[in-house]
């Protein structure tokens, strides 16, 4: 009986093992806010994540330069990565008469969301 019990409890602990072990993490992902110099939310701003130097790819794998999204009402986009990086944040905000921008650094970390706000000014 004792025999019994100490197996199952070795198989419990091997398969625990086994599944922690061959998990993945999540995917790695950004939220980033968009706000002016009162600290209000701007919607339809472009936002532009790239790797410096530029011309270096934010996915090698893919061969892509770069991802560009625009806020949504709330000031913010959302981007999801393969990989963990330091990657550049430009925000642009053009109307009629103003030209508003902001930058940031991203620094992801695997299966991580990372939050970023970014000022236009």
């Amino acid at each position: 009986m004792n025999f019994r019990i100490g197996t199952l409890f070795f198989a419990v602990i091997w398969f625990s093992i086994i599944f922690i072990s061959c998990h993945k993490p999540g995917p790695t992902k950004a939220v980033i806010s968009v706000r002016d110099t009162s600290g209000h939310a701007v919607s339809g701003v472009k936002v532009t994540v790239y790797a410096n130097p530029n011309g270096s790819y934010i996915d090698p794998q893919n061969r892509i330069l770069n991802e560009v999204q625009n806020t949504d009402g709330n000031g913010q986009v959302t981007f999801t990565f393969k990989n963990k990086a330091i990657l550049n944040v430009k925000a642009e905000n053009f109307t009629n008469t103003v030209h508003r921008e902001g930058k940031g650094l991203l620094i992801l970390e695997e299966g991580k969301t990372i939050e970023k706000t970014i000022y236009v000014k």
